[in-house]
Formats: C-alpha cells, sequence, structure tokens
C-alpha cells in the first residue's frame, strides 16, 4: 500500500508521491539530498580508500525544527554550519536555504524523505563497491538527530536506517549522553560524545566508560587533563579511532568571532 504524503497549499493539498530521485529533485526544487565526500573533510576520505555519504540539515532551529536537542549558545554561535563555502555564501544564502527546505522535508514529509535517502545510500554504497572502498554514512553533519528517527515503513513494519542497511557502517558525533546506548544496540553505529562548553564532568564520565570525546581547541594539544588528544581533523571517519580518546578539533573560523570567554572552544 502506498503512503502518501500532503503539502498544504492556499489552495488545496497537493499529493506528494515519491518515484525516483530525479523526480524528487524537480518536484522539491533541491539539487541533492545527500552527497560523497563532497566537503574539505570529508574528501581526506579518499586517502583511505572510503567514500562517506553525508547529510547536511539546518542546524539547531533555524528550520523552526529544533535538530540539536542539547545545544549552548556558544556552540549554536560556533557552529561549523556557518565555516568554509557557507562563510562565503553571504548574498544569496544558497547553502542554508536548502538546508532549511531539507529539515523541513525531514520533519514534514518524512516518507518521501526516507525513501530518497535510501536511493541515495544505495547508490552510493555500490559506488564504493565498484571502487573496491569502503563505505560509511554521516547522517548528522550540522545536526544531532537519534538515527532511530530516520525510519521508513517496510512490508508494514518500520524500520530505521541502521536497520534498513544493517551492513553499512554509520557514525555520529552528540551532545545528548543517552544516545550512546544505541552504540551498544546497534553493531553499525558508531558514537562519539562532544564537548558543548558545559557537560565536561559528562565528557569525562563519558572518557571513562571507554566512549570517545570530541572537543574543540584552539591549538590542539596531544594530552589534556591526563587523557590522550589524537588529530580529529586527519580525517572524519571516527569509528577508526580508539573508544578511550580525546579527538581534537581544530577550531574553524565561522561568520561569528571566538571570544575569549567562550567555553565552547578550549583556549
Amino acid at each position: 500500500m502506498e503512503i502518501v504524503l500532503y503539502i498544504c497549499t492556499e489552495q488545496k493539498k497537493q499529493i506528494m508521491i515519491y518515484k525516483n530521485i530525479s523526480q524528487s529533485k524537480k518536484s522539491t526544487g533541491l539539487s541533492y539530498l545527500g552527497m560523497v565526500n563532497n566537503s574539505t573533510k570529508h574528501e581526506k576520505a579518499y586517502k583511505f580508500d572510503e567514500l562517506v555519504y553525508t547529510l547536511y540539515l539546518a542546524p539547531a532551529k533555524m528550520s523552526g525544527y529544533e535538530v540539536c536537542p542539547m545545544r549552548t549558545k556558544e556552540c549554536t554561535l560556533l557552529c561549523l554550519n556557518e565555516s568554509g563555502r557557507n562563510k562565503m555564501d553571504t548574498h544569496k544564502n544558497t547553502i542554508n536555504n536548502s538546508r532549511i527546505k531539507k529539515t523541513k522535508l525531514f520533519f514534514e514529509e518524512r516518507e518521501f524523505f526516507m525513501k530518497w535517502l535510501v536511493d541515495d545510500i544505495t547508490i552510493a554504497k555500490k559506488k564504493a563497491s565498484d571502487l573496491g572502498y569502503h563505505f560509511s554514512v554521516r547522517l548528522n553533519n550540522t545536526s544531532d538527530i537519534s538515527p532511530e528517527s530516520f525510519y521508513l515503513s517496510i512490508d508494514g513494519v518500520n524500520k530505521n536506517i541502521l536497520e534498513i542497511f544493517p551492513d553499512v557502517q554509520f557514525y555520529d558525533y552528540t551532545k545528548v549522553p543517552n544516545r550512546v546506548r544505541l552504540k551498544l544496540k546497534y553493531p553499525n553505529y558508531d558514537l562519539t560524545f562532544s564537548f558543548s562548553g558545559n557537560n565536561m564532568d559528562d565528557c569525562f564520565k563519558m572518557l571513562d566508560n571507554n566512549i570517545r570525546v570530541a572537543m574543540v581547541f584552539d591549538k590542539v594539544p596531544t594530552s589534556y587533563k591526563g587523557y590522550e588528544v589524537i588529530d580529529g581533523d586527519q580525517y572524519d571517519m571516527r569509528y577508526r579511532d580508539d573508544d578511550n580518546v580525546i579527538v581534537g578539533l581544530k577550531f574553524k573560523r565561522v561568520r561569528n568571532k571566538l571570544d575569549k570567554k567562550y567555553k565552547f572552544v578550549i583556549q
């Protein structure tokens, strides 16, 4: 049975049914949903003979929907969403507008979004296989949504993205402490806890329980508070790292300036 979704317009409801990727681009006006090795940090995956499928949504509550439930004011101001090409896109703001549209599609047209996502990942996975490359997926590049929320009804049963692709390696960063239980629940899911500026106690608890932690530094050290710090900018595929380390990330310049009083970046 086909599940149909509706978009409210001024005069009537328009039925939105997923057919294929080409049709989806035309009906939404989006050039793409996700891409493979499409940013400076993800391009580094080529050095490891790996393709990484990445999805960028609008962070915080930019779209009207909250996608970063444990964010702080500081990490919101200094979010990587405003770095790289997006930092230079100040005139038309096309990148942010595209991410907002995708985020609204996720929340308002979940079935349509998920069918497109599944097709995207299937194609990218095959491409990696044809090249003899490893393949991984990071859904939360500028968001912090549980992978269990990426679900699709298949033969009348809801399956989340980790269950749909049990042989694909997924990985994320999160500031939500109880999200780490998913790392134990799903063998194909890897998670790195993230320092927010005011959750240092949680970070130490994670490290003591063999959960790696990502921290942003103005200058990345080799150790911090007695824990080993690895250079997290060498690649993004965190599942390749040991579990009981701090992933040191160099602060990337964004539209908002770094203030010395900010705790999110360890200075």
